[in-house]
């Protein structure tokens, strides 16, 4: 098993703040180049290379930068609706961009995985997913969220309804376009099913799932540039009731789980 790992980037121009922006997207980073295996190539895809993959340990790493030039960044508009059209298609259009630039580079790629840029996965995630490499899909519904501004850390058994960071599909699943246009995004699963929907979809077409049971995923949220916060949590009230939630639901998490993601 070879796993392609895609890290879509939204560009400076629409990033609230930029350093933030980079801060989470070199934590997300660190977590990828700290698998215990190899068998993995990550790239992520920007329209600008952030400072940090210039330092000699990013450049000799498994993690590569490519720059973006397909489309240009999205310009956000009143209607908030078509931003989320607009922002997907920008995250999905450089998922397709990733994935044709790893499969080209490296060929024996068996399984594709799409992280979002401000979240970690765990240091034996490549390792742990070996032994599901026979199924057509993975479907990461075990996992932890990570509540960046109170430092919460709460297990999550639905994953997969709340992150996109959640599918990891075989190669033969899809068949890549030539180019990269307006619609060829829809190429791919990441860009073509909701990851809320992704399990029942690739199911009913017939392919093989597994769902593991190891918690290697985790899902950053109140980061300072998660576009969920401003969807479901752009009121006093909703960002307390979420605060409220966390805490309730919180169960003491081990040093080692922490420094598995690298949070200690």
């Amino acid at each position: 098993m070879q796993i392609g790992i895609v890290i879509p980037l939204k560009s400076k121009k629409v990033a609230k703040n930029w350093d933030t922006t980079v801060g989470n997207l070199q934590a997300t980073v660190d977590s990828v180049v700290a698998q215990s295996s190899d068998n993995f190539n990550a790239v992520v895809v920007g329209h600008e290379c952030p400072e940090f993959f210039k330092d000699a340990f990013y450049k000799s790493s498994n993690c590569k930068f490519l720059k973006y030039s397909d489309f240009e960044p999205p310009v956000a508009g009143e209607d908030e609706a078509e931003n989320q059209l607009k922002y997907e298609f920008d995250r999905c259009t450089k998922i397709l961009r990733g994935i044709m630039h790893l499969r080209n580079q490296h060929p024996l790629i068996t399984h594709w995985f799409a992280l979002d840029a401000d979240d970690l996965i765990r240091n034996d995630f490549v390792k742990a997913l070996e032994k599901y490499e026979e199924s057509d899909v993975i479907i990461l519904d075990k996992g932890y969220f990570y509540f960046k501004s109170t430092g919460i850390i709460n297990k999550e058994n639905e994953f997969s309804a709340y992150c996109g960071s959640c599918s990891v599909v075989s190669d033969r699943v899809f068949n890549l376009p030539d180019r990269v246009d307006d619609k060829s995004f829809r190429s791919t699963p990441f860009g073509n099913i909701s990851h809320v929907h992704m399990k029942q979809r690739l199911e009913a077409d017939g392919w093989s799932i597994s769902v593991p049971t190891e918690r290697v995923i985790m899902y950053v949220r109140d980061n300072g540039e998660n576009i969920s916060n401003d969807a479901y949590c752009n009121t006093p009230y909703k960002k307390f009731k979420k605060i409220v939630k966390s805490v309730f639901r919180y169960t003491p998490i081990s040093r080692d789980v922490k420094a598995s993601f690298g949070l200690a």
